[in-house]
Order: C-alpha cells, then structure tokens, then sequence
C-alpha cells in the first residue's frame, strides 16, 4: 500500500471573525488537524465524515471526541474557472446581496474573487454564511434561480469552517494535512 498526496505544514494564521479559511491543495486530504489555540480545541476530520463536522477534542475533558457539526472542516473537489457553484441564487436589482439556495459560499468561494451571476461580473466583496455573500458593486437586473459563475475556480483541497475560526482574535497555530 502506497501514500500519496502526504503532506504536513506547520504555521499560524490569524483569522478574521466568522469567516471560513479556504485552503487549496490541488488535491483533497485524508486527514486534517487544526488546534485553536484561543480555546484549546483541536479539531480533527476523517475522510468520509460529513461535510462540515469534526471531532471536537476540547480541553481533554467531558466533550473530547464529540461530534462538532456548525461549520467546521469540509473537503472540496475543485472547480474550472467559469463553472458554476453549488446551488442558486437569487439577485435584487440596486442591491449589492447575493442570497443563495443550497450553496456553499463559505466553503467554494473567497472574498476577492470574480463571479457571474445572470450576466453581470462582480467581485465578492464580503462572504457572511453558505447562503449570502456582498459584491462590490450593486447588481443592475434582479434575477432568481440562477446559478453563479466563479471565474477563479479552485483547486482540490478543503475549508476550516466559522466553527473553528469564530472570533477575531483566533489563531490556528498547527495544521496537519495527509
């Protein structure tokens, strides 16, 4: 039996409140860890766990291996440039909103990437959840069902979700991939 696609890294990211991290590895991980070291919780995701769960290994009390499922760790297949994300969406003429239906803006897009929705190219200014994000300039024709386009597409990899990463001041300082 062979491994392949095994790699570890060790670093400290600081990241911003409520906003999912997405790291791309151009190939999807077995294992991932992640310590917050804010709240002294590692969290740990196997393949073939849920999307967006975790063992939740806090402060090796009561909760430690408890199943963690707000947003937490989920793979990502990758995506060409131009294809269409997960979902719809829906757009309302003079508003910047972008309200999605079965999407995943958190784990399949980045604040500074370039989208088409119904026509029109944006820049996504901001991401608040899996079902809403801002873009940088309000749309000109309301729209509803249709999909969006990401024009950066992304390589294979995953998303340490809000869950993990959940205040401004939170610092993941170790990070094993395989």
């Amino acid at each position: 039996m062979s491994i392949v696609n095994q790699t570890s890294a060790v670093g400290t990211k600081t990241i911003v409140a409520a906003a999912a991290l997405n790291i791309p590895l151009g190939w999807q991980p077995r294992y991932i860890r992640a310590y917050n070291v804010n709240n002294l919780v590692s969290y740990e995701y196997f393949y073939g766990m849920d999307a967006g769960t975790s063992l939740d290994n806090g402060n090796h009390d009561s909760t430690q291996n408890s199943v963690n499922a707000a947003d937490s760790i989920s793979l990502f297949a990758g995506r060409t440039p131009g294809a269409a994300v997960s979902g719809t969406v829906a757009v309302t003429a003079a508003s910047a909103t972008v309200a999605g239906t079965n999407t995943n803006f958190l784990g399949e897009l980045a604040v500074g990437g370039t989208v088409t929705i119904n026509g029109e190219t944006r820049t996504i200014a901001a991401i608040a959840s899996k079902t809403s994000l801002t873009v940088d300039s309000a749309i000109v024709t309301s729209a509803s069902g249709v999909e969006l386009f990401d024009l950066e597409g992304q390589e294979a990899g995953f998303t340490l979700g809000t869950d993990i990463c959940d205040t401004t001041s939170d610092v993941v300082r170790w990070l094993a991939i395989r």
